[in-house]
């Protein structure tokens, strides 16, 4: 028996050793046809794209009420991000061109849409198809020079921007139901952001309305001046306070409809979602001081601190330049993740759980062509409670040593 407990205590030493050692990741800029590129995340693709071909779409639909489009968008969106530092001449580019383009047909085919037929809405099949559909398909236009993009995939785009804009002037909310009597903001702002895309991409025309809709915005907003985790439908009053998961999401998007609105969004969002844990950072899925909640949105909560918020929460960090926060949970996503990179590519968790790696990778690719580098005291509290821990383990470790020669 005191064999086995002090093997065991080994075990945990070795563990506790690897944990600290991972905190010190920095993710692989190898150059790729001349210029850096997060290998990293090209990796975590590359693992990503044979689940995805071989049906994990599906999977993730019986998972996660929308885990078909879920999957197939954030895969395309990673893609998008790495794709303009990348020569269109380049062998990964076309790579990634042409994975970006399947997943987008992956969204628009009959497996995409049938989650949201049979919705009798304004907008119809709701906010969360339309506005991910047309993000995405924003973003696999703005990834090719303009004289190479497929003349129906822009009059879609335009088509999808018209009836996004045209429902958002009409209605009394400025949050557009996803299904019926079911209104959530963070799916009302990915249309507006694709209004934004369209007016990067194009001669500027929706302009006006993404102000009207960011005063509107302003004026629905919940107890603690966040956009609400859910909102009345028809009213947009907030009938569900912010929550980590949604917020961590929406930022990404709101910060390119109106930079300043995002920025004040995001500060109110850092002191009530983040947290830490051991010394190292998190974000809540309930706000600071709010009740505890866990559904199929926020993923696993542990200890307060929500899997889906702070997975996205990492991106949502670097892009309002919060850099060391970013890193802090960059490192121990990859850290208490397990990430693995083999021959096949890189995974997290053993790969289980495609959409969590989908998660991940978009989050990365917000890295896409240089490191980031915060401040390096984010670990110091978790490294002096490991070495208390370790000191504590070898004296167990040598105590019972001892006892093995002194019966």
């Amino acid at each position: 028996m005191r064999r086995v407990l002090q093997a065991f205590l080994v075990l945990v030493l070795l563990v506790l050793g690897y944990l600290n050692v991972r905190l010190f990741y920095r993710p692989d800029f190898t150059p790729a046809a001349g210029s850096p590129l997060n290998q990293d995340v090209v990796a975590q693709l590359r693992f990503l794209r044979g689940p995805l071909h071989h049906g994990a779409g599906a999977q993730m639909q019986q998972l996660y009420p929308e885990g078909f489009v879920y999957l197939h968008a954030l895969y395309a969106l990673a893609w998008a991000e790495l794709l303009p530092h990348l020569p269109p001449t380049a062998a990964l580019y076309q790579e990634g061109l042409a994975e970006t383009r399947w997943a987008l047909r992956e969204i628009q085919s009959p497996a995409g849409r049938a989650q949201f037929e049979d919705t009798d809405l304004p907008l119809p099949r709701g906010a969360f198809y339309q506005g991910w559909s047309a993000y995405v398909l924003g973003r696999y236009l703005a990834a090719q020079p303009a004289a190479r993009r497929d003349t129906a995939d822009v009059g879609r785009f335009h088509r999808q921007c018209a009836l996004l804009a045209r429902t958002l002037a009409a209605s009394s909310s400025p949050y557009l139901e996803s299904y019926p009597g079911s209104a959530w903001p963070a799916d009302g702002v990915l249309g507006v952001a694709a209004l934004a895309w369209h007016d990067r991409l194009y001669p500027t025309r929706y302009r006006g309305l993404r102000r009207q809709w960011v005063q509107r915005a302003k004026s629905h907003l919940d107890d603690r001046g966040l956009l609400p985790h859910r909102a009345t439908a028809g009213t947009g009053r907030s009938a569900e306070a912010a929550r980590g998961s949604s917020q961590s999401q929406l930022l990404n998007f709101l910060i390119e409809i109106d930079s300043t609105f995002a920025h004040e969004q995001f500060r109110i969002y850092r002191r009530y979602f983040l947290t830490y844990r051991l010394g190292l950072p998190g974000l809540r899925e309930a706000a600071l001081g709010a009740p505890s909640t866990t559904d199929v949105d926020s993923g696993p909560v542990i200890w307060g601190v929500g899997g889906a918020a702070s997975l996205v929460g990492r991106r949502t960090m670097q892009r309002y330049a919060d850099t060391t926060t970013a890193v802090g949970l960059r490192n121990s996503i990859e850290t208490f993740g397990a990430a693995l990179t083999t021959s096949a590519g890189k995974r997290y968790l053993g790969g289980q759980l495609p959409i969590a790696d989908a998660f991940i990778a978009w989050a990365n690719s917000v890295e896409a062509a240089r490191e980031i580098r915060g401040a390096t005291g984010w670990r110091t509290w978790f490294q002096l409670l490991s070495a208390l821990a370790a000191a504590g383990l070898l004296a167990a470790i040598m105590g019972l040593q001892r006892g093995r020669h002194h019966p």
